[in-house]
């Protein structure tokens, strides 16, 4: 540490300033610029204090060029003035001006007894406690890195989950908790990717033993654990949208298709047909064969449409496989009693000899 130099200064008359205004300028008890002096600021601070009993909160920093070029704008300023002049009281000398002048003192620096300058100071001088600052080479600073990473999967799991759009439907391959790899589903999948990521970033974070750290990583699991949940209960939510919708439309179609199913009163069937359930591809038989191949379709529809653990969701397939089954069925004995009396017409037919 530098030994700062003490002096004091006594009260000097308005007269007195007159003739030592070269000397503050240039003199020793000239304020030095921390950028362009010798001194260092916190010697100069010191020395203001020890002239006047009493620190100043905030150090100036105006250099002594400074000085001089405003010695006309800063004067003299002292708390006890005597008018006599040969008074003893201390005072603080930040420049000389006439006796006429109003005294002024520099932003940020101020005494007893003197108009109070701005809150907000020139220069912040902001100070390092170096003994309360880990050491790099410390027992602690392994912990302090893990709980730095653990705040930062934190801080990037909040962004991540602020950012997220929820989209307002999704597209699911055979179950509600498989999503088909299509563009619809690219935002959801992605966010969930991002979860996964942030989970093993934390499991890769050491807690060194420390109970605190362990704590800290739990806490923050459990919130990419909530944050997996939500997202799981929201791909339920839509999922038995999904299966409620499709199943509505599923059987809103099917309605509509039977009410326009032809039954013709003759059907093509095969001469080796035993049962009549074999039909010939004919111009009468295409429209039969068309509306048998609709109901089949209809089916594969039910059958791709998710499964949920339900009741009214079951109710609904349930309803949706009957109305199929019951057009199937109806088409089948609609068959059959063609193919009866096409083989009652057959055998009716005199045989040739």
């Amino acid at each position: 540490m530098f030994a700062p130099a003490h002096s004091h200064i006594p009260a000097q008359s308005a007269h007195a300033g007159h003739s030592r205004r070269t000397n503050t300028a240039t003199g020793s008890s000239a304020s030095s610029s921390p950028y362009h002096g010798s001194h260092h600021p916190a010697q100069q601070a010191h020395h203001f204090a020890r002239s006047s009993d009493r620190a100043s909160p905030v150090p100036d920093y105006s250099s002594a060029t400074d000085s001089t070029q405003s010695s006309r704008g800063t004067g003299a300023y002292s708390p006890t003035p005597s008018s006599s002049g040969s008074s003893t009281a201390k005072s603080v000398r930040w420049g000389e001006i006439d006796s006429e002048e109003e005294a002024r003192i520099s932003p940020g620096s101020y005494s007893v007894g003197s108009p109070k300058a701005h809150r907000k100071p020139v220069l912040k001088c902001r100070t390092l406690h170096v003994a309360n600052a880990p050491s790099l080479f410390g027992e602690n600073t392994s912990k302090i890195a893990a709980s730095a990473a653990i705040d930062i999967v934190l801080c990037d799991l909040m962004t991540c989950i602020k950012n997220f759009k929820p989209p307002s439907e999704l597209v699911f391959a055979g179950s509600i908790m498989v999503l088909a790899k299509v563009e619809e589903n690219r935002p959801f999948i992605d966010q969930l990717c991002n979860y996964q990521v942030l989970w093993k970033r934390l499991t890769e974070v050491p807690t060194h033993g420390d109970e605190k750290l362990e704590d800290k990583r739990d806490a923050t699991r459990a919130t990419i654990s909530r944050a997996l949940f939500m997202m799981k209960e929201y791909q339920v939510k839509l999922g038995i949208k999904f299966i409620r919708t499709a199943l509505d439309e599923l059987h809103m179609e099917v309605c509509i298709c039977v009410e326009n199913f032809v039954y013709p009163c003759q059907l093509d069937f095969a001469e080796d047909c035993e049962d009549g359930m074999v039909l010939v591809r004919s111009e009468r038989n295409k429209s039969f064969i068309y509306q048998l191949r609709l109901l089949a379709s209809f089916r594969e529809k039910l059958m791709d449409i998710p499964e949920y653990d339900d009741q009214k969701l079951e109710d609904k397939r349930w309803a949706v496989d009957s109305e199929i089954e019951r057009n199937v069925e109806r088409m089948k004995s609609h068959q059959l009693s063609l193919y009866h009396r096409y083989q009652l017409a057959k055998s009716q037919q005199p045989r040739r000899l």
